[in-house]
């Protein structure tokens, strides 16, 4: 009896995903099948610093499969600024624990008109334990760097995508 339920339910929540215009992003049809393909059509413009070039890198590697854009009809210009804050302080003031929070807002703009078609902002907060020994300290500062920069490709690509999807 349980199973029957629950296989009424899964059924009646598939049945109201597909009328309310839900459409998968990476699917073979609808709103997201040409998702992939227009984003190659978008130029990821030079980010400045080293933790810039590796979100313009992994951004490259999630909008680009094979090769980069020759004739490019999108550009995305992305800033990026980062701030930490110390937590968990001790007795002594020193910090056990400390949070990074790294902010990047975007803009899609389309290069044969030079209008902004798209802007969004993306940001990601990765606490990590504050270490004493000098280079485990920044070993550690340094991954919650890379796995911020993780989330924001992932968001900002996915964000991308789905504004180009809804275009086509």
């Amino acid at each position: 009896m349980a199973r029957g339920l629950f296989a009424l339910a899964l059924g009646l929540s598939a049945s109201s995903l597909s009328g309310c215009g839900f459409q998968p992003l990476y699917g073979g049809s609808g709103v997201g099948a040409a998702a992939s393909d227009r984003l190659m059509e978008v130029d990821i413009a030079s980010i400045p610093n080293r933790e810039g070039q590796k979100l313009r890198n992994l951004l490259i590697d999630n909008f680009y499969p094979s090769q980069r854009p020759g004739n490019p009809r999108y550009r995305l210009d992305v800033a990026l600024s980062a701030s930490e804050q110390k937590l968990a302080l001790q007795k002594d003031a020193t910090a056990v624990r400390a949070q990074l929070l790294v902010n990047a807002p975007y803009r899609l703009t389309d290069t044969q008109t030079g209008k902004v078609v798209f802007q969004s902002n993306s940001r990601s907060m990765i606490s990590y334990n504050t270490l004493e020994q000098h280079y485990a300290a920044i070993v550690t500062v340094q991954s919650a760097y890379d796995r911020a920069l993780e989330d924001i490709s992932n968001d900002i690509t996915t964000r991308v995508a789905m504004f180009l999807g809804r275009e086509s």
